[in-house]
């Protein structure tokens, strides 16, 4: 005779392994940073508060919260003779509309004429730029050419980060409702939007998850070696192509 109570406890962890396997993939704080340790890769995910990572070699920006992934977008990196700084460092302000000047070597070079670019969608910042710490001549920003994330190899720019979802990007940064987001942007004023220093490292991983959670070897852009580098501190000089209107990207 068959026990009854052993034939419905079977039947119901059948169901409950069934509901388990069919739950999406995500990576939560804790498995993401696992991950990282089980690959040997060094970065930390801080696990509390918000946090920025760009992984230059992966051409991607991820943004965490309490630990876990919740926004990855493709960027535009520098070429290898106009690098991205590897440092660490935080978010000052999100400037909307900005205006753009290139710098006296960019104009010494003939590539760029020497004038101000109003704001708007042909800016070579596009519509809002993410600001890092005072002094820092780097931006997370916007783009005039945003047909060049379909690139797959995308160090492309004087050392600037240019970032596809910059909008859901500044929507984060600023707890900002992305319609918001949108109306500002396409508003008539240029002005800063003060921000909470939310943590930025600008690393170099050659080796690092991807959104499913496989472990993904990326090209040494910059002929560092494989692995990961540690940032510079970010009171380093950058010889970067910016100025106090935007950066020269």
């Amino acid at each position: 005779m068959r026990n009854p109570f052993f034939q419905w406890s079977i039947r119901n962890l059948a169901l409950l392994l069934l509901l388990v396997l069919a739950q999406p993939h995500t990576a939560t704080a804790d498995s993401f940073q696992a991950q990282l340790d089980r690959a040997g890769i060094a970065y930390r995910v801080p696990q509390s508060g918000k946090a920025i990572l760009v992984n230059i070699p992966a051409f991607e920006l991820i943004a965490f919260q309490d630990g876990a992934p919740v926004l990855r977008s493709r960027v535009i990196v520098g070429a290898p003779w106009h690098r991205t700084p590897r440092l660490s460092t935080h978010v000052s302000t999100v400037r909307f509309r900005p205006t753009w000047r290139p710098t006296p070597s960019m104009i010494a070079s003939g590539e760029y004429r020497d004038y101000v670019r109003p704001p708007g969608r042909k800016n070579p910042l596009g519509l809002a730029a993410v600001r890092l710490g005072p002094g820092l001549l780097v931006y997370l920003h916007d783009t005039n050419r945003r047909e060049l994330f379909a690139e797959e190899n995308r160090a492309l720019s004087h050392g600037c980060v240019r970032v596809q979802q910059w909008d859901w990007l500044v929507s984060f940064v600023l707890d900002m409702e992305i319609d918001r987001v949108h109306q500002l942007a396409n508003g008539r004023r240029t002005f800063d939007a003060p921000a909470q220093p939310i943590p930025v490292e600008l690393g170099y991983y050659t080796r690092f998850p991807d959104a499913a959670g496989q472990i993904v070897r990326h090209a040494d852009i910059y002929g560092l070696q494989a692995g990961s580098v540690t940032p510079a501190p970010a009171t380093q000089k950058l010889a970067l192509a910016c100025t106090e209107l935007g950066l020269a990207d």
